[in-house]
């Protein structure tokens, strides 16, 4: 999540709130987080009674005078530049620490609910790896869903951790997600172990229908390949018993792998069993990697250059399609491509994660590219602007 530091005022809990940058705005009951980048716009606050009780805090730039919030709770001192990048129906989470977190950025394809930070494996290249759960947590992503605009929201990931560590919570969330934004994808990354136990998809799957989609990593056509990426013995089978339940179930599901030095070396095999072995999953995501984390601790170890294997994700990518398993891309700037797979290129890096670097300001197909990791130490050395297409 994109995140800023200003200065605390009258902050005693944590505040969460849907962004306004203008007054009056249409709050339907939710607690309002005024944007104020100048001085004039606080001095008729003390007028407008019906904002005041709204009203859950201030965000305000340099150079603003305490006396002017009246006792509304804020945080001072952002940038300008911090204050521009937030957008009306935005929702942010403001710690007494004067930590400003946007929990859902509006209009972007790239929300989710992080709703655990426990996981049941240690993967490799894991970019985050697992950690306790703060204990507010739960109410946290439940406040947000309220928050929500379920006419706007058109779609939504659940993800950690390992989302189905929750349990039973897990089916609570999904069905709430489900009658709070009707309109929305619900997408859960899942490593899927836990749904090896059929009751326990079934529930699931009852509580997201229609509107839930399931990414699932499969890292390797056969144990050993998988279990090795994934740090936890048993994982493959305990995924392949998963994504049959599924099947069963009629649940749409897709595969992801990430692509480095383990993977890479396997890849048409790998589309082969997916092939042959699981001909249901609606797509097949391949992954650059972002190398933080545990990604990068094992970097030497993992470290592949995307350009360095165009020609091996073309061939699995080429092997899938002209067998109508749709293959995707993910988080690969075009330029490393082949031509022939450009197409199946998304932008999907989160957007507070993108970069583009300086050689990318001339390059025509840019508006088509999503870039790539800022929160990573390396990308690819071969880089370069295209032509237009």
């Amino acid at each position: 999540m994109r995140e800023a530091f200003g200065r605390p005022l009258g902050l005693k809990v944590p505040v969460m709130g849907v962004v306004t940058t203008r007054l009056p705005w249409r709050s339907r009951g939710k607690p309002l987080v005024y944007v104020v980048d100048r001085p004039e716009a606080l001095k008729s606050l003390p007028f407008r009674l019906w904002s005041r009780r709204v009203l859950a805090a201030l965000l305000t730039g340099p150079e603003m005078t305490e006396t002017l919030f009246d006792g509304i709770p804020a945080v001072a001192d952002l940038s300008p530049a911090e204050l521009a990048e937030l957008r009306d129906g935005d929702v942010v989470l403001i710690h007494p620490n004067g930590r400003v977190i946007v929990a859902y950025q509006t209009g972007s394809p790239h929300n989710c609910l992080f709703v655990t930070y426990r996981c049941n494996c240690l993967c490799v290249m894991c970019p985050q790896p697992p950690a306790d759960d703060p204990e507010d947590l739960w109410e946290q992503n439940v406040r947000l869903l309220a928050l929500l605009d379920p006419q706007e929201v058109t779609c939504l990931a659940i993800t950690g951790g390992e989302p189905t560590l929750l349990g039973d919570r897990l089916v609570e969330l999904v069905r709430l997600c489900r009658q709070q934004l009707p309109k929305a994808t619900i997408t859960l990354l899942t490593n899927a172990r836990k749904l090896k136990n059929l009751e326990f998809a079934k529930a699931l799957f009852k509580a997201g229908y229609p509107n839930l989609f399931l990414e699932v990593p499969l890292f390797g056509a056969t144990d050993t390949e998988h279990d090795e990426v994934m740090g936890a013995r048993g994982s493959f089978w305990d995924t392949i018993q998963a994504l049959h339940h599924l099947a069963l179930l009629g649940q749409p599901v897709g595969l992801r792998t990430v692509l480095h030095a383990l993977t890479v070396p396997r890849l048409l095999p790998y589309a082969e069993f997916i092939y042959r072995n699981l001909p249901f999953v609606i797509q097949v995501a391949f992954m650059g990697m972002e190398t933080m984390g545990l990604a990068e601790k094992n970097l030497d170890r993992l470290w592949l250059d995307p350009y360095d294997y165009r020609e091996i994700l073309a061939e699995a990518v080429r092997y899938l399609h002209r067998r109508l398993v749709p293959p995707l891309i993910y988080n690969h700037p075009l330029c490393v491509l082949t031509p022939e797979v450009r197409p199946f290129a998304r932008n999907t890096i989160t957007t507070w994660k993108q970069l583009y670097l300086p050689i990318c300001e001339t390059c025509g197909q840019r508006g088509e590219c999503g870039g790539v990791f800022g929160t990573g130490v390396k990308v690819s050395a071969h880089l370069k602007p295209l032509p237009p297409s």
